[in-house]
């Protein structure tokens, strides 16, 4: 454990994080994919389409990693690949319908979870879970 000033709230937060992490993720709808496919079909719903390298920078997995999964996905029909614009060496990753269906099917179920547990805090837990939130956001994107 680390002696720092905030190891104590940073403990709390990654312990946190990842529980509620783990709970929304056991209630997510689409139980014949894995959570990292799922991850890459709500990235691409969320940012659009992209390419494998990009992809993996957003996950912060390694391009392989997408590259194998990106497969899957692919014979799946939940994505497909088209050539990029510029580069003739990459490809697009895009979702198709199907997978666009699935990714906001995964969301909306991970979001009427977690809104069925807000609805047992009081006003002022919701507002600073609001404000917290952003805060959590912004630290989310400096992390490495």
């Amino acid at each position: 454990m680390s002696d720092l000033p905030d190891s104590g709230l940073a403990r709390d937060l990654s312990v946190s994080a990842m529980r509620l992490n783990r709970r929304l993720r056991l209630r997510h709808s689409s139980d014949r994919l894995p959570v990292a496919q799922l991850s890459i079909l709500t990235t691409l719903l969320r940012e659009g389409p992209m390419t494998t390298g990009e992809l993996a920078a957003r996950e912060r997995i390694k391009p392989p990693s997408v590259s194998r999964s990106s497969h899957t996905l692919v014979e799946s029909g939940l994505i497909s690949r088209a050539p990029h614009p510029t580069d003739g060496r990459q490809v697009v990753l895009q979702l198709t319908d199907t997978g666009t269906a699935a990714a906001r099917e995964e969301v909306a179920s991970r979001e009427i979870a977690l809104a069925e547990q807000l609805e047992n805090l009081t006003a002022q837990e919701r507002e600073t879970l609001a404000a917290a939130a952003g805060i959590l956001t912004e630290l989310v994107e400096q992390v490495d």
